[in-house]
């Protein structure tokens, strides 16, 4: 089997609000929008991360599969590296974003040199996002 990671997709209650986030705080470009549809594909670097309406996640996975969510899950985080995490933070602030926990050191080892400083925070439907800043 060969298999190349195609993307991430958030099964989100807030379409709208979350395309909106993804697209104007976080600024990620819209490579694709079916607002009919409800399902928006955002450039995220290296992958992409699409947003669905997830009352339609039924038409993907068939009507028997239960499907249960809960605004603070954290099975999964997207993970964004930024140049300056404190200029990241102010303009997350700016948009009303609220910071989860404060900057903390994450000390090298042995993964990445120098270590890295992280901080997180949810999207508009609760979805954990961390952002890191590599030290070198």
């Amino acid at each position: 089997m060969n298999l190349k990671y195609a993307y991430t997709r958030l099964n989100v209650e807030n379409y709208e609000a979350c395309k909106l986030f993804y697209k104007n705080v976080l600024g990620l470009t819209a490579l694709y929008e079916n607002d009919a549809e409800e399902y928006a594909e955002l450039d995220a670097g290296e992958t992409k991360i699409t947003i669905l309406n997830r009352a339609r996640l039924k038409e993907y996975i068939g009507p028997t599969e239960a499907v249960a969510y809960d605004s603070h899950n954290a099975k999964i985080a997207l993970t964004f590296t930024v140049r300056n995490l404190d200029e990241a933070i102010a303009h997350l602030k700016s948009h009303g974003v609220v910071m989860i926990n404060d900057p903390w050191q994450r000390p090298e080892d042995g993964l990445m040199q120098g270590g890295f400083i992280t901080t997180c925070f949810r999207d508009p439907d609760g979805n954990l996002i961390e952002f890191e800043q590599i030290l070198s």
